[in-house]
């Protein structure tokens, strides 16, 4: 880790945590998704439209596992942003900040501090309390919002509008439990003044833990300037504990996506039955119909028609393209391309313009070329397909020997007639044919026809031998 020695803004993300509620023996709290990201790949995400110079992730439990998951998930330019730091034992939020102090020694700057499982956080809020806090150098400035439950948090106290304390839940009277401002346990702190006040956190509690908003306490009776940013939609700020909560805060992140595409210029058909990732780019005049999953990074093209039911997952769909009750991931598909119903596209597939996949077809590892037509019940793997080329109903190719992957290239209008067998690897030239019901073992010249099936044998009158006598 090294030392920073000039920026002057950076975050730091607290994701030290177990997260016992969540139940779970293999994932980390901060690693459940929602919305196609990770918990803390949307805090992340949010971080990064700010800019910072350094975001410092604070990790503990399956530190490595959090720190590997988001490099590997990460863009190059978050990846050159992120700083690691280990907060060995889970002593409070105050004892996971200290855990900077050898990092941030000679930095002179603001920091951030936001918790790793506050997925609805978004950059526009953290924008203001950074602004706040720097244009009114405040030596800390605290995130707040108003609930009608208060229960459980700490409230904000003011007199005459002006930040007084925080009262924790359990020590506030009367008056203060009627008050609906409540700290998020988001904060910027000038940091040459809180790498002052850090030292001095005592544990002397009940859980023997130091904690952050002990600082503003002390903070308050030095009588240092504290300001308050208040979040209007206080559901941007509420953390996740377990899975209940993890689908609540699911359907209130794809009702925003949603409502984004739409005012984007999209068309959701029952948009109570869509689920849109946060990474999708989708163009204007898209439509998506009923029972449609568009996941990871699936980019798709102005006036393309996808659905009802369609799962599409890190795939780049064209313009004009219509997909029907249809799987498809990782593929690229070109302009003017039509797919299903019941199509199946794996790994690797390319469609180019104005090819049409049809009913009950399946491509994995597929170059299906312009114009290019399988229509019906065919399974296509590693194969080459140029342009204006037809599939006969039930073609297959026979790609794998049990041991190794091989391939098949056709070049330009090649046809295989129905129940065609193509036991690879294969070589079709230029309009070459492939006579129905054959399977074929050799390479067709440019032009051949390929007739490879066993002699029809007629027995007349065989069927009337069979009948048993009356």
């Amino acid at each position: 880790m090294s030392n920073l020695s000039s920026p002057s803004f950076a975050i730091a993300i607290m994701a030290a945590g177990k997260g016992t509620r969540m139940k779970s023996e293999t994932t980390p709290k901060v690693l459940h998704t929602l919305a196609g990201r990770s918990m803390i790949g949307h805090v992340l995400h949010a971080s990064m439209g700010l800019e910072p110079e350094k975001i410092h992730v604070i990790v503990g439990h399956c530190a490595e596992q959090v720190q590997n998951f988001v490099e590997t998930n990460g863009s190059p330019e978050l990846r050159s942003r992120l700083g690691w730091v280990e907060q060995k034992e889970q002593l409070g939020t105050g004892h996971a900040i200290m855990q900077l102090m050898p990092v941030l020694e000679n930095f002179k700057g603001s920091l951030m501090i936001v918790n790793g499982d506050v997925p609805l956080l978004r950059s526009e809020t953290l924008q203001l309390l950074r602004e706040t806090h720097e244009e009114l150098d405040y030596a800390a400035t605290l995130l707040t919002t108003k609930v009608a439950d208060p229960t459980g948090y700490g409230r904000i106290v003011r007199h005459h509008q002006q930040f007084v304390k925080i009262v924790e839940h359990k020590d506030a009277n009367a008056k203060e439990l009627q008050i609906q401002e409540i700290n998020t346990g988001v904060y910027v702190f000038s940091w040459p003044v809180l790498q002052q006040y850090l030292p001095k956190l005592s544990n002397a509690n009940a859980k023997g833990e130091y904690y952050l908003t002990d600082v503003i306490e002390m903070l308050v009776q030095d009588r240092m300037r504290i300001g308050t940013v208040t979040a209007e939609n206080p559901l941007e700020v509420l953390g996740v504990n377990s899975r209940k909560e993890l689908a609540e805060m699911e359907c209130i992140l794809h009702r925003r996506i949603n409502d984004h595409w739409m005012e984007a210029g999209v068309t959701l058909r029952d948009p109570s039955s869509i689920y849109i990732d946060s990474q999708v780019d989708l163009a204007v005049d898209v439509e998506i119909l009923p029972g449609t999953m568009l996941q990871g990074r699936t980019k798709i093209g102005s006036g393309s028609r996808i659905g009802p039911n369609c799962q599409i997952r890190n795939s780049a769909i064209g313009e004009d393209c219509e997909i029907r009750f249809s799987v498809i991931e990782q593929a690229q598909i070109k302009a003017g391309v039509q797919i299903g119903p019941y199509a199946h596209l794996r790994p690797a597939t390319v469609v180019e313009k104005n090819a049409k996949v049809g009913n009950f077809v399946e491509l994995k590892k597929a170059h299906l070329g312009e114009n290019s037509k399988a229509s019906h019940l065919s399974y296509l793997g590693d194969v080459e397909i140029g342009k204006n080329c037809n599939i006969g109903a039930g073609t297959i190719t026979c790609n794998y020997d049990g041991a190794q992957k091989h391939k098949i290239t056709m070049e330009e209008g090649v046809f295989t007639g129905s129940n065609s067998t193509l036991v690879a690897p294969l070589n079709f030239g230029k309009d070459a044919y492939v006579a129905a019901g054959s399977v074929i073992t050799e390479d067709l010249p440019a032009g051949s026809l390929g007739l490879g099936r066993s002699r029809q044998v007629t027995k007349e009158g065989w069927s009337e031998s069979r009948r048993p006598r009356k």
